[in-house]
């Protein structure tokens, strides 16, 4: 494991080389994910009124139904497929570009997808969705409750993240900071 040396907000990254870092601060985190959300619910709104516009110009049930589908797919898919281009290249989501900041290994490299989609945002989501609904659906048997009650359960994980974003002992590393081996610093 590679030992980190810090004083404040710059930390030196240690192993077999040394590499300066000044990490980021926990509100140029928290501004990003809050920049990532409001892009992705512009899309949303976005690929409604479009798909909406056509539906209602096609005056069919099919092609409306086929258009809310659409409405809802073409933009997540955007979103994610272009998340994980800038992720993978550049460690830098679409408000961590805007704020200035990115995602490093603790050795100083790129995560690349493993690291910055896979261990950072999928195995996450995925694990929060099982360790959520699971037990829901075992007691409720019903998805639409089962998905309500497992809200809890991903508040609580983003809490423990917020914490952990101003503990600067830990270098603000987040849980999945921890899986993926990352940090998240200015550049």
């Amino acid at each position: 494991m590679t030992d980190f040396h810090s004083s404040s907000s710059n930390s030196s990254l240690a192993d077999d080389y040394e590499i300066e870092v000044e990490l980021a601060s926990p509100w140029s985190r928290i501004a990003a994910a809050i920049i990532n959300v409001l892009i992705f619910h512009l899309g949303i709104i976005l690929g409604t009124l479009f798909f909406g516009l056509i539906a209602k110009m096609l005056h069919s049930a099919l092609a409306g139904k086929i258009c809310l589908i659409l409405a809802t797919l073409v933009p997540i898919l955007m979103y994610f497929i272009g998340q994980s281009i800038m992720m993978s290249t550049k460690g830098q989501s679409f408000g961590k570009k805007l704020l200035g900041i990115k995602v490093i290994k603790i050795d100083g490299s790129n995560p690349g997808f493993i690291g910055t989609v896979l261990f950072r945002t999928v195995i996450p989501y995925v694990a929060l969705l099982i360790v959520g609904l699971a037990p829901n659906l075992l007691f409720y048997q019903d998805i639409e409750i089962a998905l309500i009650k497992s809200k809890p359960i991903a508040l609580f994980f983003y809490i423990i993240c917020l914490f952990m974003l101003f503990r600067t002992a830990t270098y603000r590393r987040t849980l999945e900071d921890y899986l993926a081996k990352t940090i998240v610093i200015k550049i």
